[in-house]
């Protein structure tokens, strides 16, 4: 008698976690995320770090430089077809999934290195302006007129994010030299890096970042 009463009892508590599941559900909470256009969400803020907050316009770059790194390796991998390569898997992600974190990282450790030089004031010199300005524009072109209106964002602000970007990386050859470690050991994901990391907070809006679909912001495909 007790075990039917048991088994009874563990059935209606099954249904009641079901119950509230598809409720859950029904509700929105358990919906797929809508994916947005990327150009439209451009003011809001998608990362809070140390206090700061950024909008999703402050990603752009990064968001465009991972859809073109990774249609390159689509085509190899599949010329006639590069959104089979962008639906396969890396790590339990698909790789649009992946793209996108990537894409995330390098932009919360570009902003505490340059943030990091800006505090001490490292400047870049007239060459390297001229270099991270002349790689801009090359990559502006690169991105075609679809691709420029798809981002949303002007050459001018490229050039911007290139700059920071230019910067952080000075001052992280600066300071892992400072640290006497490689500087490779403070790219995104080193081992050094991950410890500085844990110095700042940040918080990434996940409802409106995991709405960029990676491979359809400013690609044509």
């Amino acid at each position: 008698m007790k075990k039917e009463c048991a088994v009874r009892s563990a059935r209606r508590w099954l249904s009641a976690v079901l119950l509230i599941c598809a409720l859950l559900t029904l509700g929105g909470c358990g919906a797929r995320v809508k994916t947005i256009e990327f150009k439209e969400h451009l003011d809001e803020t998608v990362l809070e770090l140390d206090g700061e907050k950024y909008p999703l316009r402050e990603l752009a770059f990064y968001v465009a430089y991972e859809e073109r790194l990774i249609q390159e390796q689509a085509l190899v991998y599949d010329a006639t077809n590069p959104n089979a390569y962008w639906n396969t898997h890396i790590n339990g992600h698909f790789m649009r999934v992946y793209a996108r974190n990537e894409a995330m990282d390098m932009v919360i450790h570009d902003l505490i290195f340059y943030e990091m030089a800006t505090e001490m004031g490292m400047e870049l010199d007239q060459d390297e302006i001229d270099y991270a300005t002349g790689r801009s524009e090359d990559f502006w072109m690169d991105l075609g007129e679809t691709g420029q209106v798809r981002l949303g964002v002007t050459k001018e602000e490229l050039i911007e994010d290139l700059l920071r970007m230019a910067l952080a990386q000075k001052y992280q050859q600066l300071y892992a030299a400072m640290q006497n470690v490689p500087e490779e050991d403070y790219d995104a994901g080193g081992a050094a890096y991950e410890t500085l990391l844990e110095a700042h907070t940040y918080k990434i809006r996940d409802r409106l970042w995991e709405g960029v679909s990676m491979g359809h912001v400013t690609l044509d495909q």
